[in-house]
């Protein structure tokens, strides 16, 4: 009998933490945040409140106007009730209190539940109106966000640092928009109730402004040190709380679930979460005891001071400088202000905090711009006789070395082009240049005399069908992902189903056309390697198929999952495609039977075209290509020795 072992749970300190697991460091604020002092806040602060009033006015109006003129009524309410106060507190405190005193007192407690109402409704009104504006808010960063990422060339994606910006900007800089737009609200909701709070004391007594101050300096101590403390403590926390969200994605994503299975990654990943979930829970647990320390402090201070306050406004009361109903309500507002100085304070922190990460989305639309095409270039050519490369070098950003170099070549139309090569030759990146997304930086890619470097990039790839090779698995339907942002055509994608062979894909599926493709989603299916590459190509020769006939065709690696009779019925759809619609057909494939066939065939070697001619020619010579081809060739004949252990 099999006897099953346990297996053992790692101890929390067995050594396995993953250091390579640790993210990069795309926190650059956290220092800057740690290091902020109030001075430096307060200097800050007019610049970003005037970023969140742009933004706030671009994206609701209406509800900004609400958001002020409602948190003013708010303010003039307190102001009313406090009035409203001293004279309910005149009137009881005139005589010894009697029911006509009572009775007398009764209009003006009437106006002070007036006051009150008013300054309730005023707050709902506000908060309702501040409410609605965050998440236009929100949107409108998204929407500008999207709009950006989507317009810049294709070559800002080769940049790490355009990725770090946008991973700030997408994780923090949206969110964080609606929060500095609320926590500014939140600001001039605090300064409203402390502004109203002075000026009816200063109205009612000078002498009283100076005692509410000095009420608020323990407040102002003690809020402003516990939200330093929090402050502080998630942005120190920030890198190990990004560690632990990493950690739940590898566990929880359908695109890791296989590997962490098939590798047994599931204990070492669930130790290192606890490690770093023990880090924050201690962080969390201390955070909890200091901010109870400061709070005490504070209450303390502020139970003395206020104490204080009330012994100075007894000694006025004794000597007639106030009288005991202005002394009263005086009690009223410095709890009034006390409350919106709590209020204003963690704001104001917020507000700081908000600001920077909202700053890394204002960069990242100043540094997208500078990436947008050339403003007045003209539309593309309807179609081509000849694509030319004259002396063309390219290198992508990431400064990994150039990827072509003086490249020369003429592709005719009408005609399959194959280009071939090792890994890393250029080819993928040569047919980047010939659909235009990317341009060289040196030498031109023409159209007949068209340099495509002149011509709008969107009217130059509404010309050009690819097969991409990392084709995206979109999650819409079957239709969805062949048909694409072309028109919805019943005949056409008949015939570029039929090419691809899509159409025996699609056989299978329960809802044909209308399948989802993404199995998250209920009733949606996941297709296998080869279905994909079927859908995909199917998707390009769609796009190809439209009344003038997309000029060109790129078909980049587009059977590597495809089992062989797939391959072959691909391959001779895309030369019929060629000769039925006249177009180019660059096809690039380490399959090198499959391009025997084509009319003209480019060797490439580290970047640079090195041979070229028909599979004859090239085999009459002693070049890389004759070596590909015999050592692709030699897998498929007989083997000169018996296998071992075979007779």
């Amino acid at each position: 009998m099999r006897t099953r072992h346990a297996v053992k749970e790692p101890a929390p300190d067995d050594g396995l933490d993953l250091p390579e697991l640790a993210p990069p460091q795309w926190n650059r604020h956290g220092s800057t945040m740690l290091d902020s002092s109030w001075i430096r806040i307060a200097r800050h602060m007019p610049s970003l409140l005037g970023r969140a009033t742009t933004l706030a006015w671009r994206s609701g109006p209406g509800d900004v106007v609400a958001t002020v003129l409602f948190n003013l009524g708010s303010g003039a309410a307190t102001a009313w009730a406090l009035v409203a106060t001293t004279a309910v507190l005149t009137e009881l405190f005139a005589e010894v209190p009697t029911p006509e005193r009572m009775a007398s007192a009764l209009p003006s407690l009437l106006l002070l539940l007036a006051a009150l109402v008013a300054r309730g409704g005023c707050g709902a009104l506000a908060g309702r109106a501040q409410a609605r504006l965050e998440p236009k808010v929100v949107l409108t960063a998204e929407r500008r966000l999207l709009r950006d990422a989507t317009a810049v060339e294709l070559r800002s994606f080769d940049d790490s640092d355009f990725h770090d910006h946008l991973f700030r900007s997408r994780t923090r800089g949206c969110d964080e928009a609606g929060a500095l737009v609320r926590q500014s609200a939140d600001v001039l909701t605090g300064l409203v109730g402390i502004v109203a709070a002075a000026g009816v004391l200063s109205a009612l007594h000078p002498v009283l402004v100076p005692l509410l101050l000095l009420a608020m300096v323990p407040q102002w101590w003690g809020a402003s040190a516990s939200a330093r403390m929090r402050y502080r403590m998630l942005l120190a926390f920030t890198e190990g709380h990004r560690r632990k969200y990493m950690l739940e994605q590898l566990m929880t994503s359908r695109d890791s679930a296989a590997e962490v299975r098939s590798f047994t990654m599931e204990r070492r990943l669930l130790t290192e979460f606890d490690r770093v979930a023990r880090r924050e829970l201690d962080v969390h647990l201390g955070l909890a005891t200091r901010q109870s320390m400061v709070r005490l402090a504070g209450d303390a201070a502020g139970g003395l001071v206020t104490a204080g306050v009330f012994a100075v406004l007894a000694l006025l009361l004794t000597q007639g400088v106030v009288p005991i109903a202005v002394a009263g309500t005086a009690v009223v507002a410095v709890r009034v202000a006390q409350g919106a100085l709590a209020n204003a304070l963690h704001a104001v922190t917020r507000v700081y905090e908000s600001g920077l990460y909202f700053s890394d989305l204002v960069a990242f639309h100043r540094q997208a711009r500078s990436l947008l095409p050339r403003p007045g270039l003209k539309p593309a050519p309807t179609g081509f006789e000849r694509i030319e490369l004259r002396d063309v070098t390219f290198g992508y950003p990431s400064g990994e070395g150039t990827a072509l170099k003086d490249v020369t070549l003429t592709l005719h139309r009408g005609r399959t082009i194959a280009l071939v090569g090792e890994n890393g030759s250029g080819k993928s990146t040569l047919a980047k240049l010939l659909s235009g997304l990317y341009t060289p930086q040196k030498g031109v890619v023409l159209w007949d005399d068209t340099d495509l470097s002149e011509v709008d990039g969107v009217s130059l790839r509404e010309r050009v069908s690819v097969i991409a090779q990392d084709h995206t698995h979109w999650p819409l339907t079957a239709r969805g992902n062949t048909v694409m942002s072309s028109p919805n055509d019943a005949e056409r994608l008949t015939r570029a189903a039929t090419a691809a062979q899509a159409d025996r894909v699609v056989a299978r599926f329960e809802h044909g056309w209308e399948t989802l493709l993404d199995k998250r989603f209920l009733h949606g299916v996941e297709p296998s390697g080869g279905q994909w590459q079927r859908l995909a190509a199917a998707r390009s020769f769609y796009r190809g198929d439209d009344g003038d006939a997309v000029p060109l065709l790129i078909a980049d690696e587009p059977t590597a999952a495809m089992d062989a009779r797939a391959e072959h019925g691909f391959f001779a759809s895309v030369h019929d495609h060629a000769r039925r619609t006249g177009a180019a057909v660059v096809l690039i494939t380490h399959r090198l039977a499959s391009v025997r066939m084509a009319d003209h065939i480019v060797v490439l070697e580290r970047g640079r075209v090195i041979a070229q001619g028909t599979h004859d020619e090239l085999m009459a010579g002693d070049g890389l290509y004759r070596e590909l081809w015999e050592l692709q060739a030699s897998a498929y004949r007989a083997p000169s020795t018996p296998h071992p252990g075979r007779p």
